[in-house]
């Protein structure tokens, strides 16, 4: 039968995952998974989770759910920083965007889009990242809504502060992030509505003070 499965941080000092049946009871559970950390975001592909927790360092863990009754962990990748969305990108990839934080103290230093080689599920790793460590905040780490993202189009957008919307792609051969165009369509007091959608060769910007405006995705 189809599970639901669900990622619970239950305090501030340990965190666990449990599978449920469609009548909410509890089936699986892994517990006391990084005492001391919390968790900032998860997402479930098939038969695989994924779920990042953070204190100083960001452990991506990879757990197999093929079998609800028994969750285990596959993996856990430990980089600087976290992952506060988390979106799979392609076959084998998986995007992430959070912060990228100092190993030492846990300081945040500026926004970080992470590229994951998921390939391995016992052996995640880290493809590709890139700092942007003079932006310190988008409304898409906390609102999926926010992001515009899409593997097929191999398009990554999302709104930053200062009226700017930046638009990245990723070139897997080069296996590093390319950032398109910055458009500053939006109020530039004001980022926290804007949202991007994609038709055809056009992206469309919304913001509730300045409407809609189209860019060419060639060029933009």
């Amino acid at each position: 039968s189809k599970q639901i499965n669900i990622a619970n941080n239950m305090n501030s000092t340990v965190n666990a995952l449990y599978t449920l049946d469609f009548g909410l009871n509890i089936i699986g559970r892994l517990e006391d998974v990084a005492p001391g950390e919390r968790v900032y975001s998860a997402r479930f592909d098939g038969k695989t989770g994924y779920f990042v927790t953070f204190r100083q360092v960001d452990p991506l863990f990879t757990v197999d759910l093929s079998d609800p009754k028994n969750p285990m962990i596959l993996s856990a990748l430990k980089i600087p920083g976290f992952s506060e969305y988390m979106h799979s990108y392609s076959d084998g990839s998986l995007f992430g965007l959070g912060r990228y934080a100092d190993p030492q103290t846990g300081r945040t230093k500026g926004l970080k889009l992470s590229m994951f080689d998921t390939k391995d599920a016992a052996n995640v790793t880290e493809a590709s990242s890139l700092v942007l460590s003079e932006y310190n905040y988008s409304p898409a780490e906390y609102d999926h809504k926010a992001i515009l993202i899409s593997g097929v189009k191999n398009i990554i957008g999302f709104p930053v502060q200062g009226g700017r919307y930046l638009i990245f792609s990723y070139d897997y051969n080069q296996k590093t992030f390319v950032q398109k165009a910055t458009l500053t369509a939006t109020n530039k007091s004001n980022t926290m509505n804007t949202r991007g959608i994609f038709i055809g060769n056009y992206i469309y910007l919304y913001d509730s003070s300045t409407g809609i405006q189209s860019f060419e995705m060639d060029g933009y």
